[in-house]
This record gives structure tokens, C-alpha cells and sequence, in this order.
């Protein structure tokens, strides 16, 4: 490997590091207390139909 193929190496994987470090800060600061409530029943009726799904029984 010549060795200006070393360097060019050396900056590709330092500016890689420095992305990954800059998408981990953007996740940690925007997205890491983000949550979303699933509903067992809403999301059976979305992937098997609606008629596959028994209702759901209520407390009386």
C-alpha cells in the first residue's frame, strides 16, 4: 500500500468515527427518551385484519 493510500485510510476512518459520534449525540439528545404505547389489539387488527381479531373484552 503506497503511502498515500494509508493516509486516506487514516482520514476515511477518522471522519466515519467523527459521524458516528455526531449521529450518537443527535440520537441521545433527540430521540433516546422518545417512546411510543403500542395497543396488542390495534396492532394484530393492522397485520392479520381486522376480522381475524377477537374485540377486545371490557371490565363491567
Amino acid at each position: 500500500m503506497k503511502p498515500q493510500d494509508k493516509i486516506l485510510v487514516q482520514r476515511l476512518a477518522l471522519v466515519l468515527v467523527i459521524k458516528l459520534a455526531v449521529l450518537m449525540a443527535l440520537w441521545w439528545v433527540f430521540v433516546r427518551e422518545q417512546s411510543v404505547a403500542v395497543d396488542s389489539q390495534a396492532a394484530a387488527a393492522q397485520l392479520l385484519g381486522p376480522e381475524h381479531v377477537k374485540p377486545k373484552e371490557t371490565a363491567r
